[in-house]
């Protein structure tokens, strides 16, 4: 298990004084990050390999939000490896021992010049020490789009964005967290979202125009918002919020 602590500061905060949703994901994946660093598998294993993890898949619950200037401490490990996909968990603790936040996600191995999926090799592996499974709701990669019947499950556009050069991460693509904050620019102010899946399918690159599409089921209190880039067809990511 790796561990980070971390204070809650005021860019991590949302109106409310709490950690935004993409503050969570963000503090979750520079944990990760974090963690590849220090057994030589960061940055320069990247370089020299021509290797990388790429997220493609998040299911958090979020139990409770930490508060502005809070200390937490955020916790990480693998609990899994396939073929080309590594299986890891994401915990956010409160100063009394409490797992206030917690997160299953998927990460495949790919090559960093083309963006391809790739097989692991085992060098991609060694040095991650695996522990059991956190134990919460497996929901797996993929999220179920509702079905288009007599007008119900219809998606519409909500918002365009042009990915800017303030969304490009290290990688060459909009970053991760994005995806998050600007799915949760279309949701009331206010609105306490308990859970938060995103599938990303598809990278963006630097000046391309993104339509954001949502759908809401009021009763089931969900909400999707779709990605799109040229096409219906050109789905980069999806993200569930359910409240």
């Amino acid at each position: 298990m790796y561990i980070y602590n971390k204070k809650i500061l005021f860019s991590d905060i949302d109106s409310e004084s709490n950690m935004s949703l993409d503050g969570i994901l963000n503090a979750m994946q520079d944990c990760v990050n974090i963690n590849s660093e220090s057994i030589g598998k960061g940055i320069d294993y990247m370089h020299q390999t021509g290797r990388a993890w790429f997220a493609i898949s998040w299911n958090i619950e979020v139990k409770r939000y930490p508060k502005m200037f809070e200390d937490v401490v955020v916790k990480t490990w693998p609990y899994d490896f396939s073929a080309m996909l590594g299986y890891r968990n994401v915990i956010i603790t409160d100063a009394s021992g409490n797992d206030i936040v917690c997160a299953d996600s998927i990460w495949s191995m790919v090559d960093a010049h083309t963006g391809l999926p790739i097989k692991l090799i085992e060098d991609d592996y060694k040095g991650y020490e695996l522990e059991e499974k956190y134990p919460m709701e497996s929901l797996g990669r993929k999220i179920k789009l509702p079905r288009v019947t007599d007008g119900q499950g219809v998606f519409h556009i909500a918002d365009k964005h042009k990915v800017s050069k303030n969304d490009i991460d290290f990688n060459g693509h909009m970053t991760n967290g994005r995806y998050i904050r600007y799915a949760d620019d279309l949701i009331t102010v206010g609105t306490y979202i308990k859970r938060v899946r995103v599938e990303y399918k598809a990278q963006s690159k630097l000046g391309e125009e993104l339509t954001l599409e949502l759908f809401e089921d009021i009763d089931d209190g969900r909400y999707l918002i779709r990605f799109i880039g040229t096409d219906e067809k050109d789905i980069r990511a999806i993200v569930e919020f359910c409240i």
